[in-house]
């Protein structure tokens, strides 16, 4: 005789079974997972819903902070995922691995582009060490030497905007949101390289569609990761207005368009003297370089890495030197004494400026661009991180802005701009010196690391020498921010006027 259950029954047991399968899921959490020995909120720890739901509010940069102020070196982020802070961690996790397996990218965060082709960003290591050979060649130091004519032309041109804006007021002083012009000017450079023409914004003293959105996108990315987390990324792109994925594609397509321009101009493009980045990619690439969708997917990346970086770069360096004005004094005096006209200001010899590479690291240590760190996976068979064996599979990383603002690596106000500690007599610890890496490191640390020094170093020493800056807004902070993926950057209003002499 069969037992007769009811609808009643039937949805009474499931709730049972539920309630069941999550307690016993949560003691394993708590108590017996292979990362239950490592400090963190529990509610964390037992679900990736928090870290989800944080990522999507933008807040999961500065909650990781605080985590890490509460928990110290090591902090459970979700049940499978641990943050470390500390310079051992930085060198397990992403230097090279002689003999043994490097730490992958972490596929639900570097997925490929929608034609399934891999960037340099997510592919895997054969294919990363197969791109990066051929791309090393634009960004030596001899292609910086040949392609510096082309930033110095887009810095005159700010300048000369700036100054035209300036000279309209019958205060002779204007004020603007100086984080526009910093993006209009390192998108204009790095779009020049990368795709063979500017975006034009500093010609337009506007953003270009493509940028415009581009910052659309970031939040969408971040949305994408966090259901990506529970396989429900699939499903919501079935679901996507058309209207938004028409405009995903018209981003593609302009970027798409501007890549085989350049490439059909050859190696050495319109002009004989150009050396951007794909002259070198042209001369330099065979069959075991790069095929054409692999260098479309790459170079639309580079245009985000270079320019969106560096923009944010310059906004947090010139952000706390506005609100530090001994640094502020040091910074332009040091500028103004060591060229005696703006023409002189050159690569070379801004390298060679003490205190501006010191304002321009402890910029980079308070406001990393790459706020979140890059998330890895332990290889399988596992492998040990700052001291702690860890399984195969586990997802970690190194968050730059917890890092750069704890005080176990900065010990001497780490939340204080404070450029003289990176000036000897150095009060930089070891320690802190080893969780500093702000364009990562080992074998797929950051490309453009030259370039964006260059660009920052001349950006900032032109800026200087022209201009006199007042902060606007006294209550400027850059932890008052967002991020998704990358900064949104809230405006920075600055009064400026022409330097007099």
């Amino acid at each position: 005789m069969f037992l007769q259950f009811s609808f009643e029954d039937a949805l009474l047991a499931t709730l049972i079974a539920s309630i069941v399968y999550f307690t016993l899921a949560t003691i394993h959490s708590l108590y017996f997972h292979s990362l239950s020995r490592f400090p963190g909120p529990k509610s964390w720890a037992i679900s990736r819903i928090p870290y989800a739901y944080t990522l999507l509010k933008g807040d999961l940069t500065q909650r990781t902070k605080e985590l890490h102020e509460q928990y110290g070196k090591i902090v459970r982020l979700a049940p499978n995922e641990l943050s470390f802070i500390d310079g051992q961690a930085w060198q397990d996790i992403y230097n090279h691995h002689q003999g043994r397996p490097n730490f992958s990218k972490n596929p639900l965060w570097m997925a490929p582009g929608d034609n399934g082709i891999h960037s340099i960003l997510s592919a895997n290591d054969a294919d990363h060490a197969r791109y990066r050979r051929l791309l090393a060649h634009a960004f030596s130091e001899r292609a910086l030497r040949e392609q510096e004519y082309l930033p110095l032309a887009y810095i005159d041109l700010l300048t000369r905007k700036i100054r035209g804006i300036v000279s309209a007021s019958e205060s002779h002083s204007a004020v603007v949101d100086i984080v526009k012009w910093l993006n209009f000017t390192t998108f204009d450079i790095v779009g020049d390289l990368a795709l063979g023409e500017s975006f034009h914004c500093l010609e337009d003293s506007n953003y270009h569609g493509w940028v415009s959105i581009l910052f659309t996108q970031f939040k969408a990315a971040a949305l994408f990761v966090s259901l990506r987390f529970f396989g429900l990324d699939k499903p919501l792109r079935m679901v996507l207005p058309k209207s938004l994925l028409k405009k995903r594609a018209e981003h593609a397509k302009y970027s798409t368009d501007r890549i085989h321009h350049r490439l059909n101009q050859g190696k050495e493009g319109a002009d004989a003297q150009r050396n951007d980045f794909m002259t070198y990619v042209l001369r330099y690439n065979d069959e075991k370089g790069m095929t054409v969708p692999e260098i479309e997917q790459t170079f639309r990346v580079l245009v985000v890495a270079g320019a969106e970086t560096s923009g944010t770069a310059l906004s947090g360096i010139l952000g706390n030197l506005l609100q530090s004005p001994d640094a502020m004094e040091n910074i332009v005096k040091e500028v103004r004494q060591s060229f005696r006209n703006a023409s002189e200001i050159c690569a070379n010899r801004v390298s060679n400026l003490p205190y501006l590479n010191a304002v321009i690291e402890e910029g980079l240590r308070l406001c990393p661009p790459v706020a979140l760190g890059m998330p890895r996976v332990v290889p399988a068979g596992g492998a040990e991180v700052s001291g702690q064996w860890l399984p195969g599979g586990t997802f970690v990383a190194c968050p730059g802005y917890a890092s750069n603002r704890s005080l176990l690596n900065f010990p001497d106000s780490p939340s204080t701009f404070d450029p003289s500690r990176w000036l000897p007599p150095s009060n930089l610890s070891k320690v802190g010196s080893s969780a500093f890496n702000p364009f990562s490191l080992g074998p797929r640390n950051c490309l453009g690391r030259n370039l964006a020094y260059l660009e920052m170093r001349l950006i900032l020493a032109h800026l200087l020498w022209h201009f006199e800056f007042e902060a606007e807004d006294s209550a400027w902070n850059w932890e008052d921010q967002k991020t998704w993926i990358l900064w949104e950057k809230k405006p920075l209003k600055v009064k400026i006027r022409i330097r007099d002499g």
